[in-house]
């Protein structure tokens, strides 16, 4: 269970740095509104966590193993984004920092702390939606094991 989560997780989060650092390249990373395209990357691994799970035992695939390897998921790959964009923030360009406390809705509460606990309750919040909504599409799509 946790080997495919790690497996994911770390896949989610590599898709967050790429996400990122397009957006840097591109210019477009000071509109926090694109964050939705995180909820893509999540639903991809999050999705694909649970087929895996889901085809390595069938016989034991059910609501809560499901729901919370969904969890696990998105957990490992949003504690590292986590923790990177604080650094990022803190360390390599605090600029972007200053910017988002005058900008951004809230932005004079930010501090790296609220940074790191809102991105980690973000993520927390779409993968209890996310794991919730693929895990019922995945166990539908289940065979029954009901025999006549």
């Amino acid at each position: 269970m946790f080997k495919i989560a790690l497996k994911y997780g770390s896949l989610m989060f590599i898709g967050y740095l790429i996400l990122f650092f397009i957006m840097k390249f591109l210019n477009l990373y000071h509109i926090v509104e694109l964050r939705v395209l995180n909820f893509l990357i999540q639903s991809t691994g999050i999705y694909f966590a649970l087929k895996e799970l889901r085809q390595q035992d069938q016989s034991n695939y059910g609501y809560l193993n499901a729901f919370l390897e969904g969890i696990i998921v998105t957990m490992a790959g949003a504690l590292p984004f986590a923790i990177f964009m604080v650094t990022y923030l803190t360390s390599v360009e605090p600029e972007f920092m200053t910017y988002l406390q005058q900008y951004a809705l809230n932005g004079a509460y930010l501090n790296p702390m609220t940074v790191f606990i809102g991105l980690v309750f973000e993520a927390v919040g779409s993968g209890f939606l996310i794991s919730y909504v693929i895990m019922r599409y995945t166990l539908i799509k289940q065979p029954s094991t009901i025999k006549n």
